[in-house]
């Protein structure tokens, strides 16, 4: 919710507040895979202490993409006549990255805790909430897809890993240290899929940093609360009918609201 309101407030208002859900896009149905596939390895090991096949990894990838378009997939208006080739393109991407995750990932990973739910009280109106995908003693990993790889520090400009360490460190006394392990699926000029790739970012979060997420945390409750919600910057790259499901409908771009969702 923090990422939302601050990378476009209307966006927000209408998928928080009027509740008008956008189904998602492909690549978030590509991360969606990758993250069930996870869940999935990461419970039974706790168990058993191993990881599961790459081919059992493979099918539980491959069950979280589909399951992530139960309701819909977004695609822009433009790009519909080529859906099943991008769904299958995105499957094929989802499960790459499933072969990078068995060979990088899932070995490092002893796990305490998988997509445990956490509520805090930080001294605001509301309490942060959330849930972290992977738990390790005084560590937390995290998973991201990416089309290309991440500039050095991106980490840095991230609100999860600050928000995610904050409320660990209020919950078990101890400061984190947060990893991402981000796996790259590239693709060519013609959209043929070129390689697949990883590369890790990790933080430790400092409480200049905790300080910085307060005041957007109480930024984001007295906006809800004064009910004002400022829309992208038209010139930002999400503030496109490729990134926003609402921006063909957005009256902040000059377009009328739809009648219905087709």
């Amino acid at each position: 919710m923090l990422n939302s309101i601050f990378r476009c407030g209307e966006s927000f208002r209408r998928r928080y507040i009027e509740l008008e859900i956008i189904p998602p896009g492909i690549a978030a149905g590509r991360g969606t895979g990758l993250h069930y596939a996870n869940r999935v390895n990461l419970t039974q090991k706790m168990k058993t202490g191993n990881d599961l096949s790459l081919s059992d990894i493979k099918d539980a990838t491959r069950d979280g993409y589909i399951k992530a378009f139960s309701n819909g997939v977004f695609i822009p208006k433009e790009k519909l006549s080529k859906k099943t080739t991008l769904l299958n393109d995105g499957l094929n991407d989802s499960l790459r990255c499933a072969e990078v995750y068995k060979k990088n990932i899932a070995p490092e990973i002893i796990p305490k805790a998988v997509e445990e739910p956490f509520n805090v009280d930080i001294g605001l109106e509301l309490p942060l909430a959330g849930t972290i995908d992977i738990e390790r003693t005084a560590k937390i990993d995290d998973l991201k897809t990416a089309a290309k790889k991440w500039s050095d520090g991106q980490i840095e400009k991230e609100i999860q890993p600050i928000l995610y360490s904050l409320a660990h460190e209020k919950i078990t006394g101890t400061k984190p240290v947060f990893k991402y392990h981000i796996m790259i699926c590239r693709r060519g000029k013609d959209n043929k899929s070129t390689s697949a790739d990883y590369q890790t970012q990790e933080i430790i979060a400092s409480e200049d940093q905790y300080t910085a997420l307060i005041y957007k945390a109480r930024l984001f409750i007295e906006a809800i609360q004064k009910g004002v919600f400022m829309p992208a910057n038209p010139a930002s790259y999400w503030c496109s009918e490729v990134f926003c499901g609402y921006h063909r409908t957005c009256r902040f771009c000059g377009h009328q609201p739809a009648k219905r969702w087709i």
